[in-house]
């Protein structure tokens, strides 16, 4: 392969277009929701209760993150 081949094919890795909300969306709600379930199955076993008043507020600002991130090829 040249290293004008390679270049180019380099150049169209990085130009890729952002995935779509859809993706996006569905990837966030199922990370922030296992990420939920998990916080309240394993915190009791530890003998430590889920502050569900601070969950509130971070649960939606970790969905929209997500999705932000996924969106934009952030992760």
């Amino acid at each position: 392969m040249s290293k004008d081949a390679s270049i180019k094919q380099r150049d169209v890795e990085v130009a890729k277009p952002p995935r779509g909300w859809a993706l996006s969306v569905i990837v966030a709600i199922a990370v922030v929701g296992i990420s939920i379930a998990l916080s309240a199955s394993i915190n009791p076993l530890f003998g430590r209760y889920v502050h569900w008043d601070w969950m509130a507020v971070l649960a939606p600002t970790v969905f929209v993150l997500f999705t932000l991130g996924l969106r934009r090829r952030w992760i």
